[in-house]
């Protein structure tokens, strides 16, 4: 059993590596998107979204007309909070966002991306549906450019 520690005893929290940080940002798929309302405040979404490590890109499927996408296209900077399952641990990815074009095309270049952020449609029949739904629900993808990548981890 883990020691249990009170306020102000044993180790404080201890930042997280580059490799703890992208493998935290790799074993979950919600977390919370800030971007900034045209007030200056942040305005939080719950996201799921799929984490690239090679390329340092986070990328959300999300409808067009939704406020986070008119936010982003005024103001890029973002940062997606995530958290490990037991709440210890948090990574925090810093970016400027890219929006993709709306799927239009069943199988079009977008079509394709936010088919490949699915896990396992093995059934090009479920491939043909999920793509055609993608069109119907005018999804896009939001890619954030992940500049930086910090967070903490809390001695339990």
């Amino acid at each position: 059993m883990a020691q249990q520690y009170g306020p102000g005893e044993g180790p404080g929290p201890r930042s997280l590596t580059d490799d703890e940080l992208s493998l935290l940002l790799g074993q979950q798929r919600f977390g919370a998107l800030a971007t900034h309302k045209s007030s200056g405040h942040p305005h939080l979404s719950t996201v799921l979204y799929r984490w690239d490590p090679g390329q340092r890109v986070v990328r959300i499927s999300t409808i067009a007309d939704r406020l986070k996408v008119r936010q982003l296209h005024k103001e890029p900077r973002c940062a997606l909070y995530v958290t490990s399952d037991d709440f210890w641990s948090y990574a925090v990815a810093e970016g400027d966002a890219e929006l993709s074009p709306v799927t239009t095309e069943p199988g079009d270049e977008v079509g394709r991306e936010l088919l490949a952020m699915q896990a396992g449609l093995a059934d090009p029949a479920d491939e043909g549906a999920f793509l055609r739904q993608m069109v119907d629900d005018r999804r896009l993808v939001i890619r954030i450019r992940v500049s930086r990548l910090y967070g903490t981890a809390l001695a339990v």
